[in-house]
């Protein structure tokens, strides 16, 4: 939730929907603090690196979700290559550990899987405007981890019938 993206999103259901909780993961050592908005005192913040698998878990069956929007990543085109392996590794095995943290609670929230543009590479002129059936052509380590995440996301849909929405 420390991100533009969760702040943004956390100020639009509350703003929106009065009788609803709002818990939000944050990574101590991200360099933003969430104490500094507007909404702070109205969320839940749960210091958790999800890349700690029993961590995440933790926090997840001490919540108990109805409702998750998956927003948790490096999302660097021009870092992931500098630093390929720390994207790869924070994205995919992030949302691998969420995942499998619902799994094994046997918890099924909706679960909104963020993605992006990025995973449809470099788009041919006669592909624009892109839609969902463009082929997946990741042309960095950032659009690499993105597909990997929204392949997980359908693998958990289809072998273990989570509310999965890519």
């Amino acid at each position: 939730i420390n991100g533009s993206g969760g702040y943004y999103l956390a100020k639009h259901i509350l703003e929106n929907n009065k009788n609803v909780s709002v818990h939000g993961i944050a990574r101590s050592r991200s360099g933003y603090s969430i104490q500094e908005n507007d909404i702070y005192e109205r969320i839940n913040i749960v210091e958790c690196d999800m890349n700690d698998f029993s961590s995440l878990l933790n926090v997840l069956k001490k919540v108990k979700p109805d409702c998750i929007f998956h927003l948790a990543a490096y999302a660097n085109v021009k870092a992931s290559f500098i630093n390929p392996l720390t994207v790869l590794q924070n994205n995919i095995l992030s949302t691998s550990n969420l995942l499998e943290s619902l799994r094994l609670l046997n918890i099924n929230p909706i679960f909104q899987l963020c993605s992006t543009s990025e995973v449809y590479g470099q788009v041919k002129k006669n592909e624009i405007p892109i839609n969902e059936t463009n082929p997946i052509r990741p042309s960095s380590p950032y659009a690499v981890s993105k597909v990997t995440q929204d392949l997980l996301g359908y693998t958990y849909y289809k072998s273990y019938n989570l509310n999965i929405i890519r």
